[in-house]
């Protein structure tokens, strides 16, 4: 040790929840060699704002992190993303509310993951590796109002300084996974404020329940023959705001709502408020059953999160909700954290075999492929509003979903050796930046936006917004298990492949929107007349209206 230090390590991790924890597994998998040292303030890891993992998620834990067998054993196999909607009172039994979901479970298995159960766990596992992990142990002056300045020293030539109530620990490489009160971020400022995004939540964990599987009627039930649904992470969705419920056990979930204060700002400060609101709609109030326990409660009052750095070439890093944090719908946080670890185990590495000429190019890029996907998944100011609308929703999931396993699946399968391979050999002054930012891809998603928008601006003024909210079933199957993408997810990427499978996901989006706005007035499918009036170039902007009015003759 230092005679300026009480301990010190090759690799220091402030935070063990899931980010922090996974990655500490990760380098000690990848590079044994590395000391690794892992900071937590907790001693019992409070429950926080659950969601079910992803694909990218599944194959990092199978594969690189060797825990396949373990979340097999203690958690939940999601049968997939199930969406339910209610009529404009909120007053449908679950089995008349309009569905979308799998009959059968999706080829690539996700989670449903118990956070802090395996928290606990990765603390274990990585203690028996050799990782040493401090629980208990808190970054000093990091309370409200204090200033982490006096506790972190970053120093790149002779190692960081991190003051701790463990005493003064110095490290090689700095990670912060401590979650929002992240003391990097405080301390260099990267967080501004950022209004684009006024996404709030409020969550519980109930004891009592009923599994939805006990719910409906035997017709129902027999819909989804395989898995049934209890296994499902579950959505139910309304005009601003949706639910969540995610199965801890037989018994037990977490519920929570998430919000746009643009739209909407339920009375849910407290378990009893959250609980109130739940009982409003017909189908919560039956899932609670008639004396539901209240187990925890978290609420928050806005979600959005980008540090404006989060690599640098003076060896300290973010990654977590320390990062980034969006909507959590479609598992974002198990995602961008995943992506992230990668990339920090990239850097040490190029790092420790004295590739430093690469370092700059990699802060550099990896810094805009955190803008961009932060940014892709902003969600614009009537999304919440389209979330409510079976009809609008089905076609934006179905797009969306169509360019995840086109894109982001494959990419996270081969641990993004595209992006690897140009910050390898583009350095700092390529045209990566916009390319990427205003790219092809971005304009598609914009574009869509802009559609289901226009869609719901149509609908609404007809009077239609819940027409299909209730008695219709949508097999996910349909989308997310798309004949053309699903057998590319598995094949090295190939951009050429790329470009044409979001062009037939784009005619796919919105001959969708045209079909619904026919058959809602009672018109007559035209498909000759949609191909005559159909624009594929979704950077010509053109108008929901105009193809509809094409079509309709």
């Amino acid at each position: 040790m230092n005679n300026d230090s009480d301990l010190s390590c090759d690799v220091l991790i402030i935070g063990a929840g899931l980010a922090g924890g996974t990655l500490a597994r990760q380098l000690r998998l990848e590079q044994p060699d590395l000391d690794i040292v892992v900071l937590e303030k907790e001693v019992e890891f409070p429950p926080g704002l659950d969601e079910s993992s992803g694909e990218e998620f599944t194959n990092y834990a199978n594969r690189i992190l060797q825990i396949g067998p373990y979340l097999r054993k203690n958690h939940y196999v999601s049968s997939g993303m199930r969406f339910f909607f209610d009529s404009a009172e909120k007053d449908l039994p679950i089995e008349r509310m309009s569905e979308i979901g799998g009959k059968r479970p999706h080829p690539i298995p996700t989670y449903l993951i118990d956070r802090p159960a395996m928290e606990r766990d990765l603390c274990e596992l990585n203690r028996n590796s050799g990782v040493r992990v401090l629980l208990g142990t808190s970054v000093l002056n990091c309370g409200p109002g204090e200033s982490p300045a006096e506790a972190i020293t970053l120093d790149r030539e002779n190692g960081h300084l991190v003051r701790t109530t463990a005493g003064v620990i110095r490290c090689k490489w700095l990670v912060d996974a401590a979650g929002e009160a992240s003391p990097l971020a405080r301390m260099l400022d990267l967080v501004p404020e950022d209004g684009r995004n006024p996404i709030a939540a409020s969550w519980a964990r109930v004891d009592g329940c009923l599994s939805l599987d006990a719910l409906g009627d035997s017709a129902w039930r027999h819909r989804v023959p395989h898995w049934g649904r209890a296994s499902s992470m579950t959505y139910f969705m309304y005009r601003g705001y949706w639910i969540w419920l995610l199965p801890l056990s037989e018994s037990q979930y977490s519920i929570g709502v998430v919000f746009d204060r643009r739209h909407t700002e339920p009375a849910v400060g407290s378990g009893d408020e959250l609980l109130a609101f739940l009982r409003e709609h017909r189908a919560l109030r039956d899932i609670l059953g008639p004396d539901p326990t209240l187990r925890s409660f978290g609420t928050r009052k806005r979600l959005a999160r980008l540090a404006k750095q989060q690599f640098s070439e003076d060896r300290w890093f973010l990654t977590g909700n320390a990062a980034t944090v969006l909507d959590p719908m479609f598992a974002t946080s198990s995602w961008l954290f995943t992506e992230n670890n990668k990339l920090i185990g990239e850097f040490i590495k190029s790092d420790r075999e004295e590739r430093t000429a690469e370092l700059p190019a990699f802060v550099h890029h990896f810094d805009i492929r955190v803008r961009s996907r932060y940014e892709k998944l902003l969600n614009t100011l009537g999304h919440y509003v389209s979330r409510g609308s079976f009809d609008a929703w089905a076609a934006w999931l179905a797009l969306r979903t169509r360019v995840y396993y086109n894109r982001i699946v494959p990419d996270a399968l081969e641990d993004h050796r595209i992006l690897l391979k140009f910050s390898r050999t583009h350095g700092t002054d390529c045209p990566c930046d916009e390319t990427v930012m205003g790219g092809k891809l971005a304009r598609l998603l914009s574009s869509a936006d802009r559609l289901t928008e226009e869609f719901v601006e149509l609908i609404e003024r007809d009077e239609k917004y819940y027409t299909h909210n209730s008695g219709v079933f949508l097999d996910s199957a349909t989308f997310d298990q798309d004949e053309t993408l699903m057998p590319k997810v598995y094949e090295p990427r190939d951009w050429t492949l790329e470009g044409p499978a979001d062009e037939r996901s784009y005619e796919i989006f919105c001959r969708t929107l045209v079909q619904r706005l026919i058959e809602l007035s009672g018109g007559s499918w035209s498909e000759e007349r949609f191909k005559d009036v159909f624009n594929p170039d979704w950077d010509g902007h053109q108008p929901l209206d105009e193809i509809y009015k094409g079509v309709a003759g």
